[in-house]
């Protein structure tokens, strides 16, 4: 049987092997196998034969691109239903901040793979530039929204402490340095309570 067929041991149809080998390799780089994944691995691991992921990947690190991609696309989800209902521009910016830190501490691993310095520069994987570019974009929105009038150098610096916050805060918690001066329990008071000091002025 083809790999293109319906096959049972893999569960996956025509059209979606890319999807499935995906899926596999996130779900190892999760379990904390990054540094043993290969091509192999997640092959076995999706119920494909080894030559499989190379009609889709030219290697891991390409693999690894999509997953983190698929990663930065999971982040905005996260960060725009935590922020869904909020109409008021600054109450979302934090539902925002909130959604981008819990995503991270409940997927610790995935995250430090998508900020992997392997996967910052530009123009090498398209479709992981696409995947950014999206979870940036409510970001951008929002501060627009809470600084009318601003110059785009103001918003875009705004945008970078805004940013720098959450992500600063999201490091200490999966390094489980935070709870050491702030109670994370329930991690959204405490990610509420750090985006509350950001001051946005016009």
């Amino acid at each position: 049987m083809t790999e293109s067929k319906t096959r049972k041991s893999g569960g996956y149809h025509h059209g979606d092997l890319k999807a499935a080998l995906i899926k596999s390799a996130m779900s190892m780089v999760e379990d904390g196998g990054l540094d043993q994944l290969s091509l192999r691995g997640v092959a076995k691991h999706a119920g494909v034969s080894r030559a499989a992921p190379y009609h889709h990947f030219a290697n891991k690190r390409e693999m690894l691109a999509a997953v983190a991609a698929t990663g930065f696309r999971s982040l905005a989800t996260n960060m725009l239903t935590k922020a869904e209902g909020f109409r008021d521009p600054r109450e979302r910016l934090d539902r925002l901040g909130f959604g981008y830190v819990e995503f991270s501490a409940e997927r610790p691993d995935l995250f430090r793979l998508m900020q992997g310095p392997e996967f910052q520069v530009p123009g090498i994987y398209p479709d992981l530039d696409i995947g950014r570019s999206e979870s940036a974009a409510p970001l951008m929105n929002t501060i627009m929204e809470c600084m009318p009038g601003s110059s785009e150098d103001e918003i875009r610096a705004a945008a970078g402490a805004a940013w720098s916050l959450v992500h600063g805060m999201t490091l200490l918690v999966i390094d489980g340095r935070m709870a050491s001066i702030l109670d994370i329990d329930p991690l959204e008071n405490a990610a509420l309570s750090i985006t509350k000091h950001l001051n946005l002025t016009q």
